[in-house]
């Protein structure tokens, strides 16, 4: 048997990958926080009837891309190809409606969906993700929004822009929906096949296509604002107002549906300029938690794809490793070196040795190829004088420091 090779479209996070990981994940986790979201954990195996409930039968997710099998008891599951529907029924199942008026939410963990690899994207990816229910006022669809944007611009993620519409309400969305059917029988011969079944099934779904000559032949398509009743108009333009008064970098964008049939009203991306790439979505699904089995409540929310995120951090952005590399030149030393790496763990100094014979010169190679920013040397010289040497690996500069004052001056050095 060959070497083993993971599965196309999956990939492995590795050790020196994981501290930007960690920081993207812990910023949005911060901010949410910040805001009173809380984390709700969700099962990664679901029942297939739930997403084609819940994101809709005809969508290209639940028609193509969910990894779907049967169980030992012949019950049809997936694994969760998005966050939003488990949510929505761990809400409804433990009658969080009940103990909360208003439920913040947020998530984080691996979603599943059998796509065709490319940049970016793969078949396990990571999302983060809030879900906020009982409120139908503009003000939390902003809040949604904001929290995104504090999030990326504390991340440092530059040159993105909000593209922003509105779907209407359930008339609203039926009216235009009906007026898309009947324009695009007039051109079906110009669309993909896709999209020739996407007239019959699910017309919005021909803005989400990729194809240009779809592209082209709904490029003068009139806009769902001409559809929208005086509430939606009203819900839209006050949001529009509000992200402008928050400096909140947004652009109208009148083909943006997304690819979940739960939405209402209002509907975002996050778009990446630099990249062309959109690194997050959402918006308001106010009829998705009655569909569902539970009561009447409306709900907003967004998913961030941090697999994207973290692809826009530059690899200068990256911190250097905080961790000293501890040199132990010989066993009295090693013996010693215990004592002095339990101290510094205790003072939450993070330490690696290396208690392999090596000569000092191998030892300082494999600190610089590990990205060290401090070494602590310590040999038989050391222990004598009752010091250990600190070494810059960045300027190269070294001194010898008692060992009482080593926490003290290594605080100093990481600052």
């Amino acid at each position: 048997m060959g070497i083993f090779t993971k599965l196309r479209g999956m990939r492995d996070i590795l050790p020196e990958e994981i501290d930007i990981w960690k920081k993207v994940e812990q910023t949005f986790i911060e901010i949410s926080e910040l805001f009173d979201f809380r984390e709700i954990r969700v099962p990664i195996l679901e029942s297939k009837y739930l997403f084609e409930k819940g994101i809709g039968r005809d969508t290209d997710i639940v028609t193509k891309e969910m990894y779907e099998f049967k169980d030992k008891k012949g019950r049809d599951v997936v694994l969760r190809p998005e966050g939003t529907a488990s949510v929505v029924r761990a809400y409804i199942e433990n009658k969080i409606y009940e103990k909360r008026k208003i439920a913040r939410f947020y998530y984080l963990g691996p979603m599943f969906r059998y796509d065709r690899p490319q940049k970016g994207r793969y078949r396990q990816f990571y999302q983060f993700g809030i879900e906020c229910f009982g409120g139908k006022s503009f003000y939390f669809d902003g809040e949604a929004i904001q929290i995104l944007n504090i999030t990326l611009e504390k991340l440092s993620i530059g040159n993105f822009v909000f593209l922003v519409n509105s779907l209407g309400c359930k008339n609203c969305k039926f009216k235009y929906t009906e007026y898309i059917k009947g324009y695009l029988k007039k051109i079906v011969d110009k669309l993909c096949n896709d999209c020739k079944l996407r007239v019959k099934v699910n017309p919005l779904r021909v803005f989400d296509c990729k194809n240009y000559s779809c592209h082209q032949s709904i490029e003068n398509i009139p806009s769902i604002f001409d559809f929208l009743c005086d509430e939606c108009k009203e819900h839209f333009d006050l949001l529009a107002n509000f992200l402008k008064k928050n400096n909140i970098n947004f652009k109208i964008e009148h083909k943006l549906v997304r690819g979940l049939d739960y939405y209402t009203k209002t509907v975002f991306e996050v778009f990446c300029k630099n990249q062309d790439i959109a690194i997050a979505g959402g918006g308001r699904y106010d009829y998705l938690v009655k569909e569902m089995g539970g009561p009447d409540i409306p709900a907003v929310g967004f998913a961030v794809g941090l697999d994207r995120v973290v692809a826009l951090l530059n690899q200068e952005k990256r911190q250097k490793d905080e961790s000293i590399y501890f040199i132990l030149l010989g066993e009295q030393a090693k013996i010693k070196g215990f004592d002095i790496m339990r101290e510094l763990i205790e003072n939450k100094i993070k330490v690696e040795a290396d208690y392999e014979e090596r000569s000092i010169s191998e030892h300082l190679r494999i600190a610089n190829k590990y990205g060290k920013k401090l070494c602590l040397i310590l040999g038989e010289n050391e222990i004598k004088k009752g010091v250990v040497v600190i070494k810059n690996m960045e300027t190269g500069i070294q001194e010898e420091i008692k060992e009482k004052e080593i926490v003290k001056k290594l605080r100093e050095r990481l600052k």
